[in-house]
């Protein structure tokens, strides 16, 4: 029986491929695969408790393992507790399957009883309620009452479009009516409220009240408009007498004020102009001058020289493409007439030409200059193309080795740092036009790394020179502490020196002989050089 299950897994592993080799202990075969199910399902039926046993099949719930998973309603006494040894996935398993059962027993026993509701509610015979007796009335008095109330919002609304054109300082005061206004209505309210809560009172009563919210009404009507038409006299006092001050003496001081605002901005503006343009420049010397002259002369030829050849390069293709354009066959030519004056000047001809000879000089003198132009426009594209290539190449090499450099932070130009800028903007007045023009950015690149270099050299030579100054420090101290010691063992440096020079050649030849004496610990030879 111990041999069956290492032939399945020699049989499952054989064919297993090399990729899946480290997954040979977690792959079993099928037998494997059920007997694992069927020990897992007898495992949570004996976690689980169902609700009816059939006798014929004692078990219907523990044929498969996925059943048992998910249990419905055939879950009775929960779940049993999961023993206190039990840890990991089946205990959190087991938990929720509890969780999961308490909740379906919950939901049942609340669809339960509404279900019971519902069938209560519908066995209950229906009655109709009566209608009250005072209930005409009630209707009347809020017919009323939203009839007062659509006569106050129609007030309102009347004098709110009045107001509407006012100013803000003539609305401000109409604050103390809008306060008694809100205290009328919240009165009003009130009294509606009371009015809507005292059924039982009579109608007398209710008429007694309507008349004096009616009497209020007026009474505030005739309020607001005394206070509207003061409001309004007021307004029409207030423009007439101040027409005249604004025309006279507000008016003026704007104007002054603008005025001022005006020149002081003016002035401001000449000020900031004058100082940006004395800022960068310079007096160029007179050399300088005679240079720039030179140069924009030199320039101005060259550019007079090139448009000189165009013009006389188009003037013979087009007299070339005239004499090609004429007819084929000329008319015969008149006979000159013999002039008796030798002083006029006899008019040539022009040459006919046939087709072949256009034809000739086409082949022989166009052609050829059109094949050697494209052949320099291919050319020209070519190296363009090439020259942009490894300008991109250079460009990523150069900006890879700039940021895993650490020469480039620690010696950054001074034309790029920010104390200097002022420093090479006031230079640039003295450069010429070349050196005026944006630098390439592989050049820029280049002259960082160039100027890193130097920094760093120099840098380097510097530490070099300070350590072999502190080193012939130490050693000129060195030597003075060999004179102090030499002197206290009263001895003579030299000679120690020939005698460390003639041991250090015995020592050499032949075996160190260890000193004896008080003296031997001693060594003489420290800190001093061969």
């Amino acid at each position: 029986m111990a041999s069956e299950p290492r032939t399945t897994d020699s049989a499952t592993t054989s064919h297993i491929p090399p990729f899946a080799r480290q997954l040979g202990p977690y792959i079993k075969s099928r037998q494997e695969a059920l007997r694992i199910r069927q020990i897992l399902t007898s495992y949570l039926r004996s976690q689980i408790t169902f609700a009816e046993e059939d006798p014929e099949q004692p078990n219907p719930h523990a044929e498969s393992h996925l059943v048992l998973c998910a249990p419905h309603e055939a879950v009775v006494d929960v779940v049993k507790r999961a023993p206190l040894e039990l840890t990991g996935p089946r205990k959190e398993y087991l938990e929720a399957l509890r969780a999961n059962v308490a909740a379906r027993q919950e939901y049942q026993s609340v669809s339960d009883n509404l279900a019971s509701k519902a069938q209560q509610r519908k066995a209950r015979p229906e009655t109709t309620t009566a209608p009250a007796p005072n209930y005409e009335l009630q209707t009347y008095l809020v017919l009323l009452r939203d009839r007062r109330r659509n006569a106050k919002l129609q007030v309102f609304q009347h004098y709110l479009q009045e107001l509407k054109g006012r100013q803000t300082a003539e609305l401000e005061q109409f604050g103390k009516t809008e306060d008694q206004n809100q205290h009328l209505q919240r009165i009003g309210e009130y009294e509606d409220g009371r009015q809507g809560g005292s059924r039982e009172e009579g109608v007398e009563a209710l008429v007694h009240k309507l008349e004096r919210a009616v009497i209020r009404a007026r009474a505030q009507l005739e309020r607001e408009k005394k206070l509207f038409e003061e409001l309004k006299a007021q307004h029409d006092d207030r423009k007439n007498t101040g027409n005249g001050d604004i025309s006279s003496a507000s008016k003026i001081q704007a104007l002054q004020r603008t005025r001022d605002a005006l020149v002081q901005w003016v002035e401001e503006k000449l000020m900031s102009v004058g100082a940006n343009d004395e800022g960068p420049t310079e007096e160029l010397s007179a050399e300088e001058i005679e240079d720039a002259a030179n140069l924009l002369e030199e320039r101005r030829t060259q550019i007079m020289q090139q448009y000189t050849a165009y013009v006389e390069t188009r003037r013979a293709l087009l007299e070339i493409a005239a004499k090609a354009c004429q007819p084929v066959a000329p008319g015969p030519a008149k006979p000159q007439e013999p002039s008796d004056d030798n002083d006029k000047p006899t008019v040539e001809e022009p040459l006919t030409l046939e087709p072949m000879d256009v034809m000739s000089f086409a082949n022989e003198r166009l052609l050829p200059l059109s094949k050697y132009q494209r052949g320099l426009s291919l050319q020209k594209s070519y190296l363009s193309g090439m020259l942009s290539k490894e300008k991109t190449t250079t460009l990523r090499i150069l900006n890879r080795l700039g940021d895993e450099s650490h020469l480039l932070p620690e010696y950054p130009l001074l034309s790029r740092q920010p104390r200097f800028k002022h420093a090479t903007g006031g230079s640039r007045g003295s450069l010429t036009p070349r050196e005026l023009a944006p630098p390439d950015e592989i050049t820029s690149l280049a002259e960082a790394w160039a100027f890193a270099s130097g920094a760093a050299r120099e840098h380097e030579q510097e530490y070099v020179a300070q350590k072999i100054v502190e080193g012939g420090e130490t050693a000129h101290e060195a030597l003075q502490t060999l004179e102090e010691i030499c002197d206290t063992l009263n001895q003579d440096l030299q000679d120690v020196f020939e005698d460390a020079q003639d041991s250090s050649s015995r020592s050499k030849s032949s075996p160190i002989e260890k000193q004896t004496g008080p003296w031997s610990g001693l060594n003489g030879q420290v800190g001093v050089a061969d």
